[in-house]
């Protein structure tokens, strides 16, 4: 089995490419930052994304920090849209586990889901997580 391939990394993200099972994780960590070096971690997904399109994403934010408002409002309005652009589809987050993180995150998710253009699930437990994500790849290959 091969080794996760490091993508990128700052004090906000890990992002690794796991090339056995073709999906990227995305490993939150419990910095509080604001404005561009935020937007920065962001744009490393979307630039991941690009280079794979359609992989999906496990998304490990159960450390996320809060975000700022006026960062939410950035991540609704252009990190969502760019990131399905991207080529992004799917995404089985482990969500995280301070309550006041889990309403920051509620709140962006929200109109995401409504859109319909990109597919979410939440989890509790890693393990959970790429249990789901796997079923999805099996489910959508067949389709």
């Amino acid at each position: 089995m091969a080794d996760p391939t490091l993508e990128y990394e700052d004090d906000l993200v890990r992002i690794s490419w796991k090339p056995d099972d073709e999906y990227y994780v995305a490993e939150w960590k419990s910095v509080f930052r604001k404005g561009e070096p935020l937007r920065r971690a962001y744009q490393a997904c979307i630039e991941a994304a690009f280079k794979r399109k359609g992989a999906l994403w496990l998304v490990d934010a159960s450390h996320f920090s809060v975000l700022d408002p006026a960062d939410v409002e950035w991540v609704e309005r252009s990190f969502w849209p760019a990131f399905v652009r991207a080529g992004a589809v799917y995404q089985a987050c482990i969500v995280p586990k301070k309550e006041v993180s889990k309403l920051t995150a509620r709140r962006s998710l929200a109109n995401l889901r409504k859109s319909g253009r990109f597919e979410l699930s939440l989890h509790t437990e890693r393990d959970d997580a790429e249990k789901t994500l796997l079923e999805y790849r099996a489910k959508n290959q067949k389709a």
